[in-house]
């Protein structure tokens, strides 16, 4: 049963590994190179910090795929907003863009991380009091 259930994990983390790879490339088509960027940079951070917590894979691959939604969301949003000062402001508003997207950026990724964390602790917290 135990090499069973690790042939599940070896595939969703396979098959979420592939999803998020083509997702980012062909995306990047369509989205700016910045979103594409600090989408592999959220990916590799999260990958990196979270999936060695504890806590079940299914859940920690959904936070990582719920995380590129919002990640590219934002991103969308932020691009429409530069858009929306250059067509009012002029060019200068791209200065304050290329200063400002990095730490909006960065908001969201410390924001969606943490939230991910309260998750996978509450259902470390749900395991122990059913242990008990």
């Amino acid at each position: 049963m135990k090499e069973n259930k690790w042939t599940i994990d070896h595939l969703i983390i396979g098959s979420s590994a592939t999803i998020i790879i083509s997702y980012t490339l062909l995306l990047s088509l369509l989205i700016n190179s910045e979103s594409t960027i600090m989408l592999v940079i959220f990916n590799f951070l999260f990958v990196s910090l979270t999936f060695p917590l504890d806590g079940t894979l299914p859940r920690k691959t959904a936070m990582l795929l719920i995380g590129n939604a919002i990640g590219l969301v934002c991103n969308y949003l932020f691009l429409l907003l530069s858009y929306a000062g250059v067509y009012y402001i002029g060019e200068t508003s791209n200065i304050l863009y290329m200063l400002v997207s990095p730490l909006a950026n960065l908001v969201w990724i410390v924001s969606f991380w943490s939230m991910s964390l309260t998750v996978l602790i509450s259902s470390k917290n749900k395991r122990r009091r059913a242990e008990t």
